[in-house]
């Protein structure tokens, strides 16, 4: 039994901070949503008598489910990162790259020279949304190059690899 803490099968501690990670990010995101969401539905209704939800049913659509869906997806991989489940560090991987590729293109093609250029230059809402824009890229693009080297390692792949026994128990094992 020649085996220590860093080639054991064990959750580290860095694969143990990211999955808590995932699942109160992805925790932290639902409330965050709905709140918006809330405010969304709660809207009062517009003079001629329609709401959003019939002015454009397509955008309302996809406002209430993309998010929800991909928020799902967060805590599950939270959960399976916790677990030690083969897809999980794969997904993990994918929502990593994702996460850097998205926060190059924020960079690359948002323009944040007039975030600190004078009031009367950049309107209230063009300023938020480049302080939305900065946010994002200063909370995924971290984490995300973090991810990619982490999951990317011998030593956390091993971690996710099934042990033997547990691949033969679930080979005799059917159910």
């Amino acid at each position: 039994m020649n085996e220590s803490a860093w080639t054991s099968t064990r959750r580290s501690a860095g694969v143990t901070c990211a999955a808590a990670l995932c699942f109160l990010g992805s925790v932290t995101a639902l409330y965050i949503w709905g709140g918006f969401f809330l405010n969304l539905v709660n809207a009062a209704a517009e003079p001629g008598g329609t709401n959003v939800f019939r002015q454009h049913p397509l955008t309302a659509s996809a406002v209430v489910t993309v998010p929800f869906f991909l928020i799902a997806s967060g805590i599950r991989l939270g959960i399976g990162l916790f677990q030690l489940k083969p897809w999980a560090r794969r997904a993990a991987l994918l929502w990593a790259v994702a996460a850097v590729g998205c926060s190059l293109l924020l960079i690359a093609f948002r323009p944040y020279e007039t975030f600190f250029i004078p009031e009367h230059f950049v309107s209230e809402t063009e300023s938020l949304k480049q302080l939305i824009a900065i946010s994002l890229v200063f909370a995924t693009f971290p984490i995300g190059v973090w991810w990619v080297f982490l999951f990317r390692r011998e030593s956390v792949k091993r971690q996710f690899e099934a042990s033997p026994d547990a691949a033969s128990r679930s080979a005799a094992d059917p159910s």
